[in-house]
């Protein structure tokens, strides 16, 4: 409802006495006013008539006592509401139409004379004013960052010198000889002198030190840049700390310091220090770092071996025994103990796993020797528990044995996880010194090959010019393309590979298997040739994986790889290719007389009588090659021996190239004194041109 006064806006109106409650109001009337705000917070207010009717009557005219220029104005009582007469003619009574909402506020009351007092909006500055309230509280609300920086610092200072104020104290100081000790522009004897320094300093208060994440490395750098007799005090007042060092997120990097920079002693001390708990510190998030290194990079193969027998039995924490260095050789000696071995193996293993720690080469070789001698169910839960870790294990030889095994005894299900895990990793699993058999094993193994031509294979091709030039990666290209040929693939690999053999979840013959890969791979291998095919033959290495390439592959790409390759090989070399494959003793002009060249070509065109059908490399050879060229191979003794083995191959077309192209040089072939030279006039005497 709303209120409108229709009161004439000319008439004169009394002069009030003015409260202090709030400036240009009476007493009652600020009373009134702040009932008005209140009411505004209350919600769903129903408004009536009668409601309406009261609002009028809480006005009461206000009683003269002396003169007509002031009011007194009598003060309600707590429990009384303020009323104020006002004449019924002044005011209209509005009733709220339908589409007014029944909530609308009382501050609609129109009341002559007052109005409810409203924000003051802010005034404009003008040009060249400042206004001295706004500048005051921008001198004194806002503090440069210098100064909340230094008041940061200070509170800092404070707060922990409140904490410990000598232990503040002295890490200050210490920290401080620490930034000039760790330069590499500070000399040896600079470096021996603020040691000497800093150990005056930190002398018996080291172990406070070295766990904190500020004066860690403090203890660090003093271990590694002092002198003998330095190293030896820190360590002696340290040595009792030693096992929460190890669990300490920053004191741990010291025991690793005095590992690697420690004597004989120091670290054998370590080590012992470790026995007894290795079980429980290989669970621990930091601990387990330093019982790799010790075991990995610094313990002998005794120490090695009381290290890792503790996983075997609860006994061996306490009772060592140097015979036992590896589980055959505990189940060796007590063979009706292997239930409780095994069992005590799983229960301290699975935890690690399921922490995902498979970085060590402790747990490698513990899990490797779990999996040879659990039972099937055992193996097919713990290979369950790993098909998703067997790409972080493979760095290791240990690590490459399990990935073996999880890819020969695993399901379907768990190889196809493993196959997924190595999608982007491919390159690098070609290259470890252990992990790359695991790429033989899936080409051995799985009989889905079109998802391993389309992980595993399809990578390889793409990556073909980081892996051909590893050592490893060759391999796993040599066995792709070859398969269990031992003039590719040593003889040592290939019974690694054959324990694989007759695995319960292998279902095709090994032939069919390694035929479809061959078909999956052909094409992009091919293509890499016809692509590049002076790159393949100017490296040696390279040269005898071109060989594998053009002898295996198979598809119609094939006729264009043989004539990419032919025709570099029928062009004479440049000078610089002449230099890079001459020596003292032997003088280089043509592609065929380079010896890789020379064995690669050799080897293409002997296995031509062993294609049953065309392409034949020995056909591209001698269509690329011109008379000149032709001519200067026939003084040359491996050139003439090529057009040798070009004859023996017996196959009617390359025969008829041959005699066509030498047809002319009969003479010259004569006077040449070569022995190659020789025998190809001898073979060609023999033919008659069909």
């Amino acid at each position: 409802m709303t209120l409108k006064s229709i009161k004439p806006a000319n008439k004169k109106t009394k002069k009030q006495f003015v409260a202090e409650d709030s400036p240009g109001f009476t007493h009652s009337e600020s009373k009134l006013i702040n009932q008005l705000e209140a009411k505004k917070k209350v919600k769903h207010v129903k408004q009536t008539e009668e409601e309406s009717a009261k609002v009028g009557n809480m006005f009461k005219k206000k009683k003269k006592d002396v003169s007509d220029d002031e009011e007194i104005v009598e003060k309600p009582k707590k429990s009384q509401k303020v009323k104020m007469d006002v004449d019924e003619g002044d005011f209209e009574v509005v009733k709220p139409s339908k589409k007014t909402k029944s909530t609308e506020s009382l501050s609609e009351v129109v009341v002559p004379g007052f109005s409810a007092p409203k924000k003051a909006a802010p005034k404009r500055k003008h040009e060249g004013e400042e206004g001295p309230a706004k500048k005051t509280k921008k001198v004194g609300g806002e503090k440069s960052s210098a100064f909340k920086k230094k008041e940061k610092e200070a509170l800092k200072v404070e707060r922990k010198t409140k904490e410990n104020e000598n232990r503040y104290l002295l890490s200050v100081k210490a920290k401080k000889l620490w930034e000039e000790l760790r330069r590499e522009d500070t000399t040896k004897e600079k470096q021996l002198s603020l040691s000497a320094d800093l150990y005056g300093l930190i002398k018996t208060h080291a172990h406070e030190l070295v766990f904190a994440h500020d004066t860690a490395r403090v203890i660090e750098c003093l271990f590694e840049k002092a002198s003998q007799d330095i190293r030896e005090a820190v360590f002696n007042e340290l040595k009792p700390h030693t096992i929460n060092l190890a669990k300490s997120q920053y004191a741990h990097f010291y025991l690793m310091k005095v590992l690697r920079h420690g004597n004989k002693e120091q670290r054998t001390y370590v080590i012992q220090a470790l026995s007894g708990k290795v079980v429980f510190l290989m669970k621990h998030k930091f601990a387990s770092k330093v019982v790799e290194t010790a075991y990995n990079d610094w313990a002998n193969a005794s120490q090695r071996a009381l290290l890792s027998q503790e996983f075997y039995g609860p006994e061996f924490k306490l009772f060592k025994d140097e015979s036992i260095t590896t589980l055959s050789a505990a189940l060796a000696k007590h063979p009706e103990k292997k239930e409780v071995f095994l069992k005590h193996m799983n229960q301290a293993i699975e935890p690690i796993i399921a922490k995902g720690v498979f970085n060590h080469s402790l747990l490698h070789r513990l899990t490797n020797e779990y999996l040879t001698h659990c039972s099937e169910n055992e193996r097919s839960e713990m290979i369950q528990s790993l098909r998703q870790a067997v790409i972080q294990v493979l760095h290791t030889r240990d690590g490459a044995r399990v990935g073996l095994t999880c890819i020969w005894y695993g399901t379907q299900k768990d190889r196809k996880d493993i196959i997924k895990s190595f999608k982007g990793h491919v390159t690098k699993i070609c290259q470890e010194e252990h992990g790359h058999m695991v790429l033989m094993a899936l080409f051995d193994s799985v009989d889905d090959t079109k998802l391993v031509a389309k992980a595993i294979v399809s990578e390889i091709a793409t990556s073909w010019r980081e892996i051909v030039v590893h050592e490893h990666g060759r391999k796993v290209v040599m066995y792709l393309l070859a398969g269990r040929d031992p003039k590719y693939t040593h003889p040592q690999i290939i019974d690694i590979l054959k324990q694989g053999d007759g695995n319960p979840n292998s279902k095709k013959d090994m032939a069919t298997r390694h035929k479809e890969l061959l078909q999956y791979a052909s094409p992009a291998w091919l293509e890499a040739v016809a692509h590049e095919p002076e790159m393949w033959l100017k490296d040696s290495k390279n040269c005898l994986v071109l060989g594998s390439i053009l002898k295996f592959c198979v598809g119609n790409e094939l006729q264009t790889a043989f004539k990419a390759v032919a025709s570099v090989i029928g062009n004479p070399l440049d000078q610089d290719l002449r230099n890079a494959f001459s020596s003292d003793g032997e003088k280089v002009q043509h592609w065929v007389e380079q010896s890789a060249v020379h064995m690669v070509v050799k080897k293409l065109v002997q296995f031509d009588k062993f294609r049953t059908q065309p392409p034949y490399f020995s056909q591209a050879i001698i269509d690329e090659v011109d008379a000149e060229e032709i001519k200067g191979w026939l003084s040359c003794n491996r050139a003439a021996f090529l057009l040798v083995n070009m004859v023996e191959t017996e196959i009617d077309s390359v025969t008829q190239a041959v005699l066509e192209k030498l047809k002319n040089l009969r003479k010259f072939l004569q006077k040449q004194t070569n022995k190659g030279a020789n025998i190809l006039d001898s073979k060609l005497s023999k033919l008659e041109p069909i």
